[in-house]
C-alpha cells in the first residue's frame, strides 16, 4: 500500500517538474530548464524509499526474537 502511495506521489511531482521545465524552455528559448529539472527528477525516485523500507522490514524479520 505504501509503495503505491510513494510511486503515485513521485509520478505527480515528476509530471509537475516536467511541466515547469517545459514552461521554462518556452519562456527562455534555451534547454537549461530541462538540465536543471532532470537531476531533481532523478532524486525523486520513489523506489529508493520503498527499497529502504523493505530492507528495514527484512532486517526486523531476520533478527532473532
Amino acid at each position: 500500500m505504501r509503495s503505491a502511495w510513494v510511486c503515485t506521489r513521485t509520478d505527480v511531482l515528476g509530471n509537475l517538474a516536467v511541466l515547469l521545465a517545459a514552461v521554462g524552455v518556452f519562456g527562455t528559448g534555451t534547454g537549461w530548464p530541462d538540465v536543471i529539472v532532470s537531476p531533481i527528477m532523478a532524486g525523486l525516485q520513489g523506489a529508493w524509499i520503498v527499497l529502504r523500507q523493505s530492507r528495514h522490514e527484512l532486517r526486523i524479520a531476520a533478527s532473532p526474537a
